[in-house]
């Protein structure tokens, strides 16, 4: 058996902690593919971690083969180092590091996250973080997409269409947009079709609105609210169609409102992610990221509420 011991003594190397992360992580979760979605990047990645570490060890960790992945001698006890070196850092960065973290943070989101558990979330990270201070700004994902753009938040909650995604873009929720129709409301096709949008920066608008032309069917705008209570409560009293995501919390958990009712085909997936400004470096916004990524994760505040 070789022992981690003995290659130290004969090799000179450094362990490094993301390596290291990469490593437990691909263990855990059983794939590479795993360990990308646990640490939030890409499988070629993880894959390079993996290579650098097991040319500074100088022998492989890891045997893949069609069963899966199983780790070699020396993989073996690395994992049991790992395991160690991982939590001593971990609770480093916890004692020393982020409770010096100073200074206002400028937040944005759209109104999807129930907020009573946002405040939550936000309470919490205060009492950890006395010194930072915290802006919060509510409004359309559209908005709030330009105000960070602008340099005028630091960090966002916000929702993307199809492939919108920025490079460092953490998702938070994958969903699927629907129509959204009262069964109250009856619609013929020898008739516009009423919609009820979020206004004229509506991130949907132009998606449903496409679809419609696509389909020579036609339209008009019945309501405009940019609020989500709002085009809720409009939906709900037939006074037209919407297009929503499925699992906001707000939307009407009963199937009879997801109809198709021979509308169009072929509305895109929607993402629900967070996302930093690109002009920020600042420590204290990525541990507001990684609390916010964590509370919303753990499914309280994107969980939609039972029916009574």
């Amino acid at each position: 058996m070789v022992h981690l011991e003995e290659t130290c003594n004969t090799l000179p190397m450094r362990l490094d902690i993301d390596s290291l992360r990469a490593f437990r992580a691909i263990v855990e979760s059983g794939s590479f593919t795993g360990a990308a979605a646990q640490l939030y990047c890409t499988q070629s990645a993880v894959s390079w971690k993996i290579k650098r570490l097991e040319e500074r060890l100088g022998h492989p960790l890891l045997i893949r083969n069609n069963k899966g992945i199983t780790l070699t001698t020396i993989g073996e006890n690395l994992l049991v180092h790992a395991d160690r070196i991982l939590e001593a850092h971990d609770a480093a960065v916890a004692s020393l590091e982020l409770t010096e973290l100073s200074g206002t943070i400028r937040l944005g989101c759209n109104d999807e996250p129930i907020l009573s558990e946002m405040a939550s979330i936000l309470q919490e990270f205060r009492t950890k973080h006395p010194k930072i201070g915290i802006h919060t700004k509510i409004g359309l994902s559209t908005v709030i997409r330009a105000s960070l753009r602008d340099g005028e938040l630091d960090l966002a909650l916000v929702q993307v269409i199809g492939d919108e995604l920025d490079q460092d873009d953490i998702i938070l929720r994958r969903d699927r947009l629907a129509w959204c129709v009262s069964p109250d409301l009856d619609l013929t096709e020898d008739e516009p079709v009423p919609l009820i949008t979020y206004g004229p920066r509506c991130v949907y608008r132009p998606v449903a609105e496409d679809l419609l032309r696509q389909a020579g069917r036609d339209f008009e705008i019945s309501l405009e609210c940019d609020s989500s209570s709002g085009v809720m409560a409009a939906v709900t009293a037939g006074l037209g169609v919407s297009v929503l995501n499925r699992s906001h919390p707000m939307a009407p958990p009963q199937d009879r409102y997801w109809i198709n009712h021979n509308l169009p085909e072929g509305l895109p997936d929607v993402k629900f992610v967070a996302r930093r400004s690109a002009r920020t470096r600042d420590p204290a916004v990525r541990a507001l990221e990684e609390a916010l990524v964590e509370g919303v994760r753990d499914g309280a505040v994107l969980t939609q509420p039972t029916q009574p």
